[in-house]
């Protein structure tokens, strides 16, 4: 099993306001390596990868290797990251909270992870 360790610097992003009950969040992993663990959401929601390659887990269980383009559907109240496999990488999360009584999405603290 790899190891990880997390390095003292929040992942960029962007965090675009609601439209439609819609919220974008987006995320560069610069180098390849980059792990970006999160929490379950009370949601689905879609992954877009929009550029590079990536590894995806889903509840500790391997989702594939997504190269870009490419959508992962991750189902409420499952646990999902994502590993870069090569630098600069691009994703943006889609959460559509209609119906969901949310006024925005749930995120919880995120780290970065790079081998040790």
């Amino acid at each position: 099993m790899e190891e990880f360790v997390k390095v003292d610097a929040e992942l960029p992003f962007v965090q675009f306001a609601e439209a439609d009950d819609m919220w974008i969040r987006t995320y560069t992993l610069e180098k390849a390596g980059y792990i970006v663990p999160q929490h379950a959401h009370e949601h689905d929601h879609i992954t877009l990868l929009n550029q590079g390659s990536i590894e995806a887990w889903k509840d500790e269980e391997q989702l594939g290797v997504f190269v870009a383009p490419a959508m992962i559907v991750i189902p409420a109240g499952s646990k999902h990251r994502f590993r870069a496999l090569t630098d600069n990488v691009f994703l943006s999360c889609l959460h559509n909270l209609r119906g969901t009584g949310l006024k925005e999405p749930k995120i919880k603290e995120e780290h970065i992870l790079v081998k040790s």
